[in-house]
């Protein structure tokens, strides 16, 4: 498939799909150290429970960024089962402790702790009905329980917490935990299920599942229940009035039945063993005995037209209306004990800890099939642009990297935006040319609108795949991350500037040019991206303001606003002998070594404080002013009160005092220095051999207002007059490889002042205003070259990863990344472009 093809689906129509053709897992949520047992969800919000061997908590998700929002404490064994109310807002919870809660999904408060006055042991299964304002409950002590909520029984306040538990060595073994202890008693409503609401006897063994529903040609609810025995009981259900045995469906004595599902006049009924029953509900006969699975089927579920199924045997299944298997996905590496699914995702949870979602249309019931909201487009093109390894200076992945300036091109095509390749240098890679417009009908705004120029770019560095957790060329979702090689650096927050301008465009809100500038040679020094540039330089001329995110935030919870970066000159030192290899044995003490001469250098390029030799080093370095010096102070305070805002390796706060530690943060941003990387030598490098050539890699790291040229000059005339002392016959070889220069904004200016805001809007706080140590080659020149301000706005968090095994971003930090930038855009159309 082209990628012209494979983007065609980007199109913003309400009843296009976006199609995954691997049908892989969305995205993963670690449920610390419980097996999963079971599964409800809102479409905002995930419940999931837990085994107990580590507490007795129900995990409450946030389904928009996939992030752990709250924990509910109350129970005291394993959460069995899990249900909500029709409209969501009471979630009921089973468990091993012989109790019911009832939950606010709003608030998070227990309402209800209801026991029967019997010991039940487990409370396996649990519905609510609704029009009946009843629940029911399966019980291990084989009966079924209900509890009306609009009886007027007296609460019983503190009554006792009774906790039986007749587990034995029969009970299948995914539902085996041992109880924790509770934490702080609640103040709940206490009430307790009275002889008369409980049928003893319902089964002639355990009531695994529950399930409400509609029988053809039959008034009102239905409640079918299965059980150890095997058979599936229909009752009769009647306000006020116990249950009454209407029907028993015979599934065979072979095997307990787990769970149960309706839909369309059928009942599904998961066995124990791996089959699934199927049951006409006009006749009530058994029609199908599908071999479904190797091991038991522990939870079914009905989706659209389609339904399915999850076993002990690891894999879940998907079944069409003639039940057939459709597809079969094996993610989870145990058994899967639960399914849910929302109008978005089906959901499983495992023994391995472990919850899985899968993309379901809106409407269908593919779960290959992503539904059109923005996100959800934009984390398809993340994930096809991710799977292209786009590594900049390596031959080998040249076509890889044409292949994905091509995607972006279709991405911003797709979009609304005029798009173009610009040549890059020979052999090297081509530059990306969009822009999006701004309305023409605008009637608040005079003269033309503003230009904003986004710079990015596409290339990546290379990832060793034995050294990452995942697959790096693969986007891979997990507790709220997104794992790939570029998904921070820099093809997540460049997805999310053209998503940001494609909305506005979308919405008739777009006030400004939004141009975009994708390289594809960052990584490697920006080779040729200059002179493509100047080439093209019509482009780009009209510039106002110059964007990128291509740098993170100071922590992982403070938003941050770049204001500068540091310059940088790379450079190679060689040292050649004119002699070949030598044997140290033979030649020791006779020779000039290569590798002596290369100490002696390197010793008289740095000083024992760290600071650099190099003869006017120091000299125009920019005062601190006031303004700058008060910058520090909210983030040094943050470093010292608040450890998760630190970043996560950095031990700068430790041990310091708050002066020392600004001195610090001013001697990584603000400060030039020098770095000796690394050391190399030519031959079978033992340890007889007299190398014939040594080479050592030098930067230098440099600040406003350090001129490159100059500094350069110093450095070579330096390493040249420290060579020239030496008693040596060997020769030196100085090459600048890479050159950048520094970069500097103004924290007060309107562009500033506009991201500022936006980022407050999004954030709810102040962004800290930081610098950062490393480079952008292009940046400083495009300010230059365009005469337009630059803007820096860091979407990533301080552990992305980024150049490092397991490159990830935060999908929070994504979708509100793309929300700062459309807030910023907006702020941009009040502003006069007879300013810039």
């Amino acid at each position: 498939m082209s990628d012209r093809q494979t983007m065609s689906s980007l199109s913003r129509s309400s009843s296009m799909h976006v199609v995954n053709s691997n049908s892989s897992c969305l995205h993963t949520l670690t449920q610390e150290e419980d097996s999963v047992l079971s599964l409800a969800a809102t479409e905002k919000l995930l419940f999931s429970g837990g085994q107990g061997v580590h507490g007795s908590d129900i995990h409450v998700w946030d389904l928009e960024h996939f992030r752990l929002k709250t924990n509910l404490k109350g129970h005291l064994g394993s959460i069995l089962c899990l249900t909500l109310r029709d409209d969501g807002k009471w979630l009921f919870s089973s468990s091993g402790d012989g109790t019911v809660r009832v939950w606010d999904t709003e608030t998070f408060t227990c309402l209800y702790h209801i026991h029967s006055s019997q010991d039940v042991g487990d409370v396996f299964s649990i519905v609510f009905s609704s029009s009946l304002n009843t629940m029911y409950i399966g019980c291990q002590n084989t009966s079924i329980q209900w509890f009306d909520f609009s009886d007027a029984r007296q609460d019983v306040p503190h009554s006792p917490n009774i906790t039986h538990s007749l587990r034995s060595h029969n009970t299948p073994q995914f539902f085996a935990g041992p109880a924790n202890a509770k934490g702080p008693e609640e103040q709940v409503t206490r009430r307790s299920i009275p002889d008369s609401s409980i049928y003893q006897n319902s089964h002639f063994g355990y009531v695994y599942c529950l399930l409400l529903g509609k029988v053809p040609n039959v008034e009102g609810e239905i409640l079918f229940s299965g059980s150890g025995e095997g058979d599936i009981k229909l009752w009769k259900l009647q306000k006020g009035k116990p249950i009454e045995p209407w029907k028993t469906l015979k599934a065979g004595v072979d095997a307990s039945t787990l769970t149960l599902a309706l839909h369309d006049g059928f009942l599904f009924c998961g066995s124990q063993g791996g089959n699934i029953k199927i049951f006409d509900l006009e006749t009530f006969q058994l029609i199908r005995s599908l071999i479904a699975h190797e091991d038991d089927v522990l939870a079914l579920v009905v989706r659209g037209s389609q339904v399915y199924s999850a076993s002990a045997d690891g894999v879940v299944k998907q079944w069409n209306r003639s039940f057939e298997p459709l597809q079969t996905w094996n993610d989870h590496s145990g058994s899967v004990l639960s399914l849910t699914s929302t109008q978005h995702y089906l959901i499983s949870g495992g023994s391995d800890k472990l919850i899985k979602l899968w993309a379901i249309a809106k409407g269908t019931s593919q779960p290959e099939l992503v539904d059109s909201a923005a996100e959800d487009v934009m984390l398809y093109a993340l994930e096809k642009w991710i799977s292209m390894p786009t590594v900049s200076g390596v031959p080998a992945q040249l076509e890889e990297c044409r292949r994905g300036a091509k995607f972006l091109k279709a991405v911003l095509q797709q979009l609304g935006a005029e798009s173009r390749l610009i040549p890059g240098a020979p052999g090297h890679n081509p530059l990306v040319y969009g822009q999006f417009s701004a309305r023409a009908d605008n009637p608040e705004k005079q003269g033309r609108p503003l230009n904003v120029l986004v710079y990015g770019h596409y290339d990546v560095i290379a990832a060793d795949i034995k050294k990452w957790d995942h697959p790096p060329f693969k986007l891979t979702g997990k507790d709220g991350y997104l794992y790939g090689r570029g998904a921070s650096d820099n093809k997540g927050p460049i997805l999310a500037c053209i998503f940001a301008a494609s909305e506005l465009q979308e919405q008739q809100q777009l006030d400004v040019n939004v141009k975009f500038l994708i390289e594809g040679e960052e990584e490697n020094g920006s080779v040729g991206f200059f002179q493509a540039v100047e080439q093209n330089i019509k482009l780009f001329e009209e510039a106002d303001v110059i964007l990128l995110s291509n740098s993170y935030w100071l922590g992982e919870d403070i938003p941050c606003l770049t204001y500068g970066l540091r310059g940088v000159i790379h450079s190679t030192l060689t040292i050649n002998s004119k002699n070949v290899d030598l044997h140290s044995g033979v030649d020791g003490g006779a020779v000039s070594e290569p590798l002596i001469d290369m100490v002696k250098v390197l010793s008289e390029l740095v000083n024992p404080d760290r600071t650099a030799k190099i003869p006017g080093f120091y000299d125009c370095i920019r005062p601190l002013t006031s303004h700058e010096d008060a910058l520090y102070d909210p983030i040094v305070e943050d470093m010292f009160n608040n450890p998760s805002g630190q970043r996560h390796w950095d031990p700068l706060a430790t041990g310091v005092t708050k002066e020392e530690l600004k001195k610090k943060l001013m001697a990584r941003w603000r400060n030039p220095s020098l770095t000796i990387h690394q050391v190399d030598v030519s031959g079978p490098k033992n340890r007889t051999v007299i190398p014939r050539s040594a080479k050592a890699s030098v930067s230098m790291r440099i600040v406003p207002d350090q001129e490159v040229a100059d500094i350069t000059k110093s450095f070579e005339e330096h390493v040249r007059n420290v060579f020239g002392q030496l008693d040596t016959e060997n020769e030196i070889e100085i090459d600048i490889k890479v050159v950048a220069d520094w970069w500097l904004g103004d924290t007060g200016d309107r562009f500033f002042k506009a991201a500022e805001s936006a980022i407050e809007q999004e954030w709810g706080q102040k962004p800290l205003f930081i610098r950062e140590g490393g480079s952008v080659p292009a940046i400083r020149w495009l300010e230059k070259r365009l005469k337009a301000a630059a803007v820096h706005i860091p979407m990533g968090q301080s552990s992305d990863q980024a150049h490092l095994n397991n490159e990830r971003i935060r999908l929070q930090n994504l979708n509100s990344g793309k929300r700062v930038i459309k807030a910023f855009l907006k702020e941009l159309r009040t502003l006069d472009t007879a300013q810039s």
